[in-house]
């Protein structure tokens, strides 16, 4: 399983989000699948034990444009 689809399995209903996997994608934005400050903190924890990676400080913060797309690009470079 690609980072990609381990990830949008996390953002989706069978990790720590609401929506089914069918209904996310690269450019989809955080915000948009329904996630706030509290669901993202639940997703990096999820992230780290996962993927066995730690996730940067700079990634601890979520704005209203932050993509799927990003996330993927910034665990890539840290899973080992």
């Amino acid at each position: 399983m690609t980072v990609e689809q381990r990830m949008i399995r996390l953002l989706s209903s069978e990790g720590c989000g609401v929506l089914p996997q069918s209904e996310i994608g690269r450019d989809s934005k955080l915000f948009d699948l329904g996630f706030d400050s509290l669901r993202y903190m639940e997703l990096i924890v999820l992230l780290e034990e996962e993927l066995g990676i730690e996730v940067p400080d700079g990634m601890l913060e979520i704005d209203s444009n932050t993509t799927v797309s990003e996330l993927v690009r910034v665990v890539s470079r840290r899973e080992p």
